[in-house]
C-alpha cells in the first residue's frame, strides 16, 4: 500500500538535501506542513522557510485501472484493480519582509531542482518504496483568481509559491476478492471465496 506521508517526505527530504548543497544553513530549508494552525495562529516554526503544503488530491483517469485474474495452475485470483491518484502541492516562501529577497531565491531553487528531477523512482527516490514503479513532478499553473482561492483555503496571505501536481501514486491491496477456475473453451468460471469448479 502506498503512503501519503511517506512519498511526500521522500520528496521534501531530496529538495532539502538539493538546497543544503547549494546554501547549507543549521534547520531545514523545506518543511512540510502547514503555515496556520487549526485555530487560525501561525505556525512559527516555519519561518523563513519553504513550506509545502497538500491541498488536494485527485483520482488519477488517465491511466486504466484493470487488472486481470492473477494467478495459475487450476485458479487464479481475482484482486480489486488499483487506483491511481494525483497529489497536488504548494511550495511557499514563508520569509519575513526582511527576507522577501531569500524567500525568492529559495524558490527559484525548489523550481531548479524539480525541473532537474521531474520524476522519481527507485534509482533515484529508493525511500519511496518498492510499491512505487515511478512518480512524476509537473508544474501547476494556477491564475491569480485560483491561486488566491488556495490561500483562502489555506488560511494564510500570499507569499510567492510555485504549485505541482505529484501524479500517478498508486493505492493497491493484494487482498483476494474472489477465486477463478478456467473451463472448458478458455473461458473463466468465477466463484466467490474458495468454491469448487463449477
Amino acid at each position: 500500500m502506498s503512503s501519503i506521508r511517506r512519498v511526500l517526505e521522500t520528496i521534501r527530504k531530496l529538495a532539502n538535501e538539493y538546497m543544503q548543497n547549494l546554501d547549507r544553513r543549521n534547520d531545514d530549508w523545506v518543511a512540510l506542513t502547514s503555515s496556520i494552525y487549526h485555530d487560525g495562529t501561525v505556525n512559527e516554526s516555519i519561518r523563513d522557510r519553504v513550506v509545502m503544503t497538500l491541498y488536494n488530491i485527485t483520482r488519477e483517469n488517465i491511466i486504466s485501472s484493470y487488472s486481470p485474474a492473477k494467478g495459475g495452475g487450476d485458479s487464479f485470483a481475482i484482486v480489486s484493480p488499483p487506483i491511481y491518484i494525483d497529489l497536488h502541492l504548494m511550495f511557499m516562501a514563508n520569509f519575513s519582509s526582511n527576507n522577501y529577497a531569500d524567500g525568492l531565491s529559495a524558490i527559484s531553487n525548489i523550481i531548479s531542482y524539480f525541473q532537474q528531477n521531474p520524476w522519481f523512482n527507485q534509482s533515484n527516490a529508493p525511500d519511496l518504496g518498492p510499491q512505487i514503479d515511478k512518480i512524476t513532478l509537473e508544474m501547476s499553473s494556477l491564475d491569480p483568481v485560483e491561486v488566491n482561492y488556495v490561500m483562502g483555503m489555506l488560511g494564510t496571505k500570499y507569499f510567492p509559491c510555485v504549485f505541482y501536481k505529484l501524479r500517478m501514486l498508486p493505492f493497491g491491496s493484494t487482498a483476494m476478492q474472489a477465486r477463478a477456475y478456467p473451463v472448458s473453451g478458455g473461458g473463466i468460471s468465477e466463484a466467490s471465496g474458495s468454491g469448487a469448479p463449477q
